[in-house]
């Protein structure tokens, strides 16, 4: 699994450090420190990865050599409580094969250091975490000082504001996101806390996103208590985080448990819902069938009653006395003692026929 960890520090004399030493240790080199005549070997480290000295343009060619620059830089510093370098240590992620890993530091600190002024010198090492498992990660220590044609010049100031300090954070989580983008991970890297995260997904309304940062943080294993582990010894930290790792990876196993077994729920009602639609279809097509069977039957009656008094009006019609005769008068008499005609009831057929066909027109 990908971590975030991108810290920011600074190498100083106050500290009773040197920035000679931690090039030294951090490439796996032998350098010695003119100002104090002492020797710092290091070749027996067997992490290293790769080294590299990454500099600006019309950077003078000595600098480009490890021992020579980290001398100068301690000779251009006077006060027994001098800032030397700054120093910038990522985890890199597991996802990534070495070349992988390199590529990713390079394009990151050329973009964010070396575009700047600084000259970086970045260190890769394998290195391994508490739990035994292989950790690798990159020092990159860079000037702090402005380069002029030959040397060193001013402190830049600029480079210790906060902002450079976050952008620098988020920018190496966007760089690694990437890789691991182009190298077809899922993995992702988060330079926020875990709160942080958790507040975000809540107001964009991902509660499948809060369940996920509901992990415990692992706590940070002091690099002692790590080189004692690698020796097979238990410590209370390495103890710790092995503790918070079985809890995250137990609380990760439940919660993909509990989405399965809701997947499932969700599939078996939509199952129910889809044969009760055709359970309720089939009646329905049933009834109408009914209905229809019904209708035409009443259809069939009436076209046969309209047809005869039709047929009766047409009779009638041919014996119609002249109006105003006697016969006429006669005839008006008696269809006013009568209870009703076929043709009537043909009318009221077409009435019956025409209202059942508008109330079809507003169900539809």
């Amino acid at each position: 699994m990908a971590i975030y960890h991108c810290s920011v520090k600074v190498i100083s004399r106050a500290t009773g450090r040197s920035a000679v030493a931690a090039a030294a240790y951090r490439s796996g080199e032998r350098l010695t420190d003119e100002r104090l005549g002492k020797c710092h070997d290091y070749t027996r480290k067997s992490d290293i990865e790769y080294r590299e000295i990454m500099a600006p343009d019309r950077t003078p060619d000595w600098m480009l050599d490890r021992a020579q620059l980290w001398n100068g830089v301690e000779a251009a510093e006077r006060r027994k409580d001098a800032q030397l370098a700054r120093e910038v240590e990522i985890s890199l992620p597991r996802e990534l094969d070495a070349e992988g890993r390199r590529a990713l530091v390079e394009t990151y600190v050329r973009e964010q250091f070396v575009s700047q002024g600084m000259i970086a010198d970045v260190s890769l090492h394998r290195g391994h975490s508490a739990d035994g498992q292989e950790q690798p990660h990159a020092h990159v220590m860079l000037t702090m000082r402005d380069l002029t044609g030959e040397g060193f010049g001013k402190k830049n100031r600029d480079w210790n504001a906060a902002e450079r300090l976050e952008g620098w954070r988020s920018a190496w989580a966007d760089h690694a996101n990437q890789a691991l983008e182009r190298a077809g991970c899922d993995e992702r890297i988060d330079h926020r806390s875990l709160k942080d995260q958790r507040e975000a997904a809540r107001d964009r309304g991902d509660a499948e996103g809060q369940e996920d940062l509901g992990r415990e943080p692992l706590g940070k294993v002091p690099l002692s208590a790590v080189a004692m582990e690698r020796k097979g010894r238990s410590t209370e930290r390495g103890d710790e985080q092995r503790g918070v790792q079985a809890r995250n990876r137990e609380r990760r196993e439940l919660t993909q448990q509990l989405r399965e077994l809701s997947a499932r729920i969700a599939d078996t009602m939509r199952g129910i819902g889809d044969k009760a639609k055709d359970i309720a279809q089939g009646l329905r097509d049933r009834l109408s069938a009914a209905w229809g069977s019904q209708d035409q039957a009443d259809d069939r009656s009436a076209a046969e009653r309209i047809a005869e008094a039709t047929a009766q009006r047409g009779e009638r019609d041919r014996d119609t006395p002249e109006p105003g005769s006697a016969a006429a008068r006669i005839a008006s008499r008696m269809s006013g003692k009568g209870g009703g005609s076929d043709h009537d009831q043909a009318e009221r057929d077409r009435e019956r026929i025409r209202d059942r066909d508008r109330d079809r027109g507003r169900e539809r």
